[in-house]
């Protein structure tokens, strides 16, 4: 009976084991795309758009803007992302805050933990200034719908 017993604890501690390893690598790497979707014009992107650029590191002719909070920026992001807080639109003069903060040489993708401030972010800058947002032109900027996690020295993309 006792041997049953440790045969049955082994077992559990090796499925343990197991389940932990893979929750670490689904947590902790990219998905990998196989054949990933074309960039649009500017819009929505998805992790079958982006993910081929993070496999090696952010790429340079596009710039990655966290749109998280000052706070959640500080805990934890990648090198190499710049912070603009999609809150400064609660603030006046905004648009041009936030104009003078985007990288002017590059193509921008927005990014936060799942998508909806990225978008929001995406929006504001790109919805006319009558409907009460920045009126730029949306070439070549994106919002990103993916779940990310912030590592240091990278993104993880899923």
């Amino acid at each position: 009976m006792k041997r049953i017993v440790i045969i049955v604890a082994v077992v559990l501690l090796v499925c343990a084991a197991c389940a932990g390893g893979y929750y670490y690598y689904v947590n902790n790497f990219g998905k990998k795309i196989a054949n990933p979707l074309p960039m649009p014009v500017s819009g929505k992107v998805t992790v079958e758009n982006v993910a081929p650029f993070f496999y090696n590191g952010l790429p340079d002719e596009y710039a990655f803007v966290d749109v998280r909070t000052v706070e959640e920026y500080s805990k934890i992001h990648t090198d190499g992302t710049i912070n603009i807080p999609v809150a400064l639109f609660e603030e006046d003069g905004a648009c041009e805050k936030v104009a003078d903060m985007l990288p002017k040489d590059k193509k921008i993708i927005f990014s936060c933990p799942f998508g909806p401030r990225a978008e929001e972010m995406f929006f504001d800058l790109t919805d006319p200034v009558a409907d009460g947002g920045c009126g730029m032109q949306p070439e070549g900027m994106y919002y990103l719908w993916a779940n990310v996690k912030y590592k240091k020295n990278r993104l993880v993309i899923r």
